[in-house]
């Protein structure tokens, strides 16, 4: 199944290519440490980013804060 990870915060950045996971629980966790990276990688707080998990149908199944 293929999932989409949109980025938001100001602006919206959307995920074109997505990833193949065997299910939603797996694109969860794959969320988590994007995120765990884009905190590592920001130098200032920014409450409002947060990753959007897309399944392929265009269902929102997850939405991880970033900070």
């Amino acid at each position: 199944m293929r999932f989409f990870f949109n980025t938001h915060d100001k602006l919206r950045i959307d995920d074109e290519l997505g990833r193949e996971f065997a299910g939603p629980a797996d694109a969860v966790v794959f969320a988590k440490h994007l995120a765990a990276d884009l905190r590592c990688l920001e130098t200032a707080p920014r409450p409002a980013l947060a990753i959007e998990v897309m399944a392929e149908n265009a269902e929102c199944i997850h939405r991880e804060l970033v900070f």
